[in-house]
Order: structure tokens, then sequence, then C-alpha cells
């Protein structure tokens, strides 16, 4: 496999539209984004509230400059995303502006959920289908956000692609989450991926981290090279998320440091996140999530769900107080 490329540039020296026509430009869009042709772009939104959208959602500025170069070679151009476990993917787009920048370049938006569902032949996905817009679009372009996340690590490119998956309950895929994410990229292919690290998110990611500011914006047209250098530029060890690795080794891009250039100062914007916290509720999370019957019983299931999460933030809580009181008692 050849060398990879990813872009890293600041958006404090350029405006977030000349960074992203600079990138376009470099990976030469107008070879693989043919005039005429259907392009998706799959855009990045984990919440329909504002106060978490900032660093859970793909930036607008972002978005509408991606949007203006793509309308520059086809009017067919949808940007698209999937219900969330509860909420709408309307709410997602409105809560994140979306809505006059698709109206001013004449740009339709697309609720996955909504779509109707192809069978893919996959024994891997049996019965759950994927939307046929996605399936029939000539050029994928993903908008990912750079945040950890408490299940996989990291959350990035290749795992913006779970929202490909139209059905709301796609939580019941996490036993084989690695596979899944692997197959659908193989699926959709992107063209490019455009990493929205302006502002990222660390800690209990991906919806209930702390906004990071970063200021930056990566791009490559592989998607695996884009993660892992995206985790090594915020002190993240790229193989410590499996999807990533599991990635490499089938054959969707490159992870080792050597088989990727970086065009950019990767040395000055480096700088160190907190990772996401497997605490105690998350582990329970995850051994929940092994099961079909107690995912739709208590993670699915409002009347559970939401009783267990109170819990899960007085048990946190309680643990914050009495390791405060020993830090304290220390002094």
């Amino acid at each position: 496999m050849n060398k990879s490329e990813v872009i890293i540039r600041s958006v404090i020296e350029k405006s977030v539209f000349d960074i992203v026509k600079e990138m376009f430009d470099r990976f030469d869009y107008k070879a693989f984004i043919p005039e005429g042709s259907k392009v998706v772009i799959k855009v990045n939104l984990s919440t329909p509230f504002k106060e978490n959208a900032e660093a859970s959602n793909t930036s607008p500025e972002i978005l509408e400059a991606v949007c203006r170069i793509v309308k520059d070679r086809t009017d067919r151009v949808i940007v698209g995303e999937s219900n969330g476990m509860r909420y709408d993917t309307e709410d997602a787009f409105e809560v994140s502006g979306y809505y006059p920048i698709l109206e001013k370049y004449g740009i339709s938006s697309m609720n996955f959920t909504k779509d109707e569902w192809i069978e893919t032949g996959e024994k891997l996905i049996k019965g759950w289908g994927l939307p046929k817009t996605l399936l029939e679009a000539d050029v994928f372009i993903s908008l990912p956000v750079l945040k950890t996340h408490a299940t996989t690590v990291f959350t990035g490119t290749l795992k913006n692609q779970f929202g490909c998956y139209p059905q709301h309950n796609r939580i019941l895929l996490h036993p084989r989450l690695d596979k899944v994410l692997v197959l659908i990229n193989k699926i959709v292919k992107p063209k490019l991926a455009i990493m929205d690290a302006i502002i990222a998110m660390e800690g209990r990611g991906p919806i209930n981290g702390r906004p990071k500011r970063l200021d930056l914006l990566l791009a490559s047209r592989d998607p695996v090279a884009l993660d892992a250098t995206a985790m090594r530029l915020v002190g993240i060890d790229p193989y410590t998320s499996r999807h990533v690795v599991i990635s490499a080794q089938d054959g969707v891009g490159n992870i080792a440091e050597g088989d990727i250039e970086i065009n950019g100062d990767f040395e000055k914007f480096k700088t160190i996140i907190e990772p996401a916290e497997k605490d105690l509720p998350i582990k329970m999370l995850a051994l929940i999530s092994r099961s079909k019957f107690l995912t739709e019983k208590l993670i699915l299931n409002p009347e559970s769900f939401y009783p267990l999460r109170k819990s899960a933030m007085m048990w946190r809580d309680a643990r914050d107080l009495v390791l405060k009181t020993l830090r304290f008692k220390r002094t």
C-alpha cells in the first residue's frame, strides 16, 4: 500500500473556507468528483441539544465550506445523517444551524432513517439494511469530529460511518462493532474525510465529554491514516482503538507512522487530551450491550434507561466527592 497523506492546518492562520479549499485542491477533488455526480456528505451529529452541540456535532462553518466547493461540481448533493437512539436527525440539523446553509446552496438534507433501506447481502449485517441514497452515491465525503469515546477509545472518521446504519437501535450491533465499522467503510469508500478539530471533545465522549479547543482541521483520503494521525496528535496511541487496528489489518488504510506522510506542522500542533475513563458505569454498559435482550430491556427502553443513567450520575458524584475528601485530608 502506498503512503497516505494527512493534512493538518490551523484555523487561526487561515479561514475555514480557505483551508478546506486547499485540502480539496491538494487531493485533486475534480478528479474524484466528476461533474454531475451524486455526492453524499455524511456529517457527525451526536446530539440535538445546544449545550452539547459545539463539541459533538460537525461545525456548520466546515459544512458550508464543503457544500460551496462540491456544489461547484454538481447539483446532486445530499447532506445526511441517521436518527439517534432517542432523537430525530432533523432536530440535530436544526440545533447545528445546517438548514440555512443547505437552503443557501440549494442542497438537500437526508434523514437516512427515513430513506428506503436495502439489504447488502453481507452476512455480518444480515437484516440491517442500508440507505438507498447512500448505496447509490457516486461520491461519499465524511465530516467527523475529533472526540474521545468511552467504548472505542476514539471516534473520528471510521466511527462516523456507524451513522450510515440508519436504524435508531444500531447499538445492537455493538457486540461486533469493530467488524461492522470495517465493513461500512469498505461499502461507502470515503473519497475524502475532513476532521473537525476546531473544538474537539475530551473526557467522557462522544457526547458528555468536555469541549477542547484545538483550532485545527485535518484531512485525508485514507480514513485509517486520518484517525491514526489525529490520535497521535492528541496523545492517544492508535493501536489502543480496536476498530482502527482492524481496519488497517483489513486493508482500509494505513496506521503505521512510516506509512503516513504528514502535510503540516505536527510537532507545533501536538497536544494532550484527557481520554475517556472506562469507569464502572461504562464497564456495565459494555457488559449489557453484549446481550440483545438486556440492551433492548435496559438501554433502548426509556423507562429503564433514564433511572439507570441517574444512578450512574449519582455513583460518579459520590465517587468524586470521596476522592475530593481524601485529597483534602492528605493536604
